[in-house]
């Protein structure tokens, strides 16, 4: 479209796929999915005028936004527990109150907010009757004086406080400029769902609903809350999921999730994977800064059918700020004799965007594969891929020391914490190690020989299995070669 090229973009993206190309040649010719080829895919959105752009081959201008104008705008609801248990102590729903009000001091002027009391039902706090209210110095305050007039009771079902949520985001108006809306819900509790009000597949359904319509952030207080409630809500809603044990550090916290949440206005970029003929996708996964399993928006397989190529399949990456995000992609295909020392493509990796604002998108990438009987090229690890893999060891370490604590077996449980402290060490993951450190003596961080603690408290625990769920960027330190036939 003429001119657009000339737009100054709001940000540029970036894209860089990282991998080592080489796959052993398979011992029994004609199996498929005889190797599985790993790569990461860096995604990297940098705003105008931030140093170090990443270079790009487009600049995307839809027809309909005004580029001086348009911006997406920021939907905010605050999912606050008024259950009975909030009061127990008093000080925790003091702090959840003056948490909420340095929450609403970061919604943007402007943006679009709710304030919901959540229970076994929900309650609109303000604005009072159902519906978002405009941010300004008023409303903030007419809602700040609402929230200390809310009186906690009744039990906990926080599938409700998300449909409520769904809810509100579904009257949003059209806003006029041609930009959209970022959705997004904060979830604060201090306790677990209650079966007589909402059961685990009831809660599972209702954020499953949730999926896609908005982003969700939750935040645990005190020790009673579910962890696998916790991670359920925020893998499947794209949020991170935070424990909180210092009650003075809660508003803080909840400050910074939702200036994250307005500086996130990037939005309609989508990441396509064109699979040519022959590769079989296995998986597909955010590994930084949390690791989520992705599903598909759309799957094209009209190639299949015909022939002509592989799947393609069609990702939404919800709205971005500055930040990098990284994926884990796994695809498989059979071996051919005659394509040996060859360079295949397996992938292409796309990013494209329906951005009310001028985007500059990167050039797509490829994602490769030779066969090769050189053990030198293909025992080698890709130091990003080793890096997410040893991540995933990490939490699933972590996961088998907490399940033998819970058993009372306190020698493996110590032996499997001492094998993740030094995976933690390995990733250069200090927030792991400093939860770690609450559980354990280390003696010698380099063998990951520790000595479990006397006394271990639940939220300690709870908090580091919550932790485990976030990644660290790869540093520079490059992994060993992998042993011959070991997954890449």
């Amino acid at each position: 479209m003429a001119g657009q090229e000339d737009q100054e973009p709001a940000a540029s993206v970036g894209l860089e796929v990282s991998q080592v190309v080489e796959l052993p040649r398979p011992r029994t010719p004609g199996g498929q999915d005889t190797a599985r080829m790993y790569a990461v895919l860096t995604v990297t959105v940098r705003r105008a005028g931030a140093a170090h752009a990443p270079p790009a081959a487009t600049v995307r201008d839809p027809a309909a936004a005004d580029a001086g104008a348009a911006g997406a705008r920021l939907a905010e609801v605050l999912l606050i527990d008024h259950s009975s248990s909030m009061v127990m102590p008093p000080s925790r729903l003091a702090a959840a109150r003056a948490a909420a009000v340095s929450a609403l001091a970061r919604i943007p002027d402007g943006s679009l907010f709710a304030l919901v009391a959540g229970g076994d039902r929900t309650a609109m706090i303000y604005p009072r009757r159902p519906g978002l209210a405009v941010a300004h110095a008023e409303s903030r305050a007419a809602a700040e004086a609402a929230l200390h007039d809310c009186t906690p009771g009744g039990g906990t079902a926080m599938g409700t406080w998300l449909e409520r949520a769904r809810q509100l985001f579904r009257e949003l108006p059209a806003t006029g400029d041609g930009g959209g809306w970022v959705r997004h819900a904060l979830l604060l509790t201090d306790g677990k769902n209650e079966p007589g009000y909402e059961t685990r597949a009831e809660l599972q359904e209702r954020v499953e609903r949730c999926a896609r319509a908005f982003a969700c952030d939750v935040v645990g207080i005190g020790d009673a809350w579910e962890t696998e409630e916790l991670l359920l809500i925020a893998r499947a809603l794209g949020g991170g999921a935070r424990a909180v044990a210092d009650l003075t550090r809660l508003p803080d916290e909840l400050a910074s999730l939702t200036g994250r949440a307005a500086g996130r206005d990037v939005t309609g970029l989508r990441l396509r994977l064109y699979h040519r003929a022959g590769v079989r996708p296995h998986s597909f996964e955010q590994v930084h800064p949390t690791r989520v399993a992705l599903h598909p928006d759309r799957v094209d397989l009209s190639g299949v059918g015909t022939g002509a190529g592989g799947p393609v399949e069609e990702y939404d990456l919800g709205p971005c700020g500055q930040e990098t995000r990284a994926y884990l992609l796994c695809v498989g295909a059979p071996y051919d004799p005659a394509q040996l020392g060859k360079e295949l493509l397996l992938t292409e990796v796309e990013l494209d965007a329906e951005s009310p604002a001028p985007l500059r998108l990167p050039a797509p990438q490829p994602v490769l594969m030779r066969w090769t009987d050189d053990p030198d090229l293909y025992s080698r690890l890709d130091p990003q891929v080793a890096h997410y893999r040893q991540e995933e060891e990490l939490h699933r370490t972590f996961e088998e020391a907490c399940a033998e604590l819970k058993l009372g077996r306190r020698s493996a449980a110590e032996a499997l914490l001492g094998t993740a402290w030094r995976l933690a060490a390995e990733t250069g993951d200090t927030a792991m190690q400093e939860h770690l450190r609450r559980l354990v003596r280390v003696r010698d961080s380099a063998s990951g020989r520790v000595e479990l603690r006397d006394r271990i408290a639940k939220f300690d625990v709870e908090a580091a299995r919550i932790q485990t769920s976030t990644t660290v960027l790869p540093g520079v330190h490059l992994p060993g070669p992998r042993p011959p036939g070991a997954a890449r």
